[in-house]
């Protein structure tokens, strides 16, 4: 059997962009946004952990007390309605667990600068 080589003078069709401007500038500003409410939501997050052991009569010290599991807990009970108000589409399992990632870091940063001495 013998093989033909394409034609080298065929030329080929422009190619489409591969995404669509439009479509691109909202999945930026999706995860922005998607960022930016778990950043808020893990600084929130601290600052609750710190008012409840202070109405124990405890310090805020030591390392940030929060779980990863608890990060996605935080985020599955808060970004979905704010998505919902803003009428955007539900939260992906990828956008959850990045959104749980990056509120756990920002808990945990929150506290570090709020760190108070132990008590002896």
């Amino acid at each position: 059997m013998k093989r033909v080589a394409p034609s080298q003078g065929a030329e080929s069709a422009p190619s489409e962009p591969e995404t669509d401007p439009e479509n691109s500038a909202q999945t930026t500003a999706r995860r922005r946004f998607i960022e930016q409410s778990a950043t808020t939501l893990g600084q929130a997050w601290a600052k609750q952990w710190r008012q409840d052991l202070h109405r124990e009569g405890r310090p805020a010290a030591g390392g940030w007390p929060g779980t990863l599991r608890e990060a996605r807990t935080q985020v599955e009970i808060n970004l979905p309605s704010e998505l919902l108000h803003r009428k955007m589409p539900a939260i992906t399992g990828v956008e959850r667990e990045l959104a749980a990632r990056t509120a756990y870091a920002s808990a945990r940063n929150e506290w570090r600068r709020h760190l108070e001495p132990e008590t002896p």
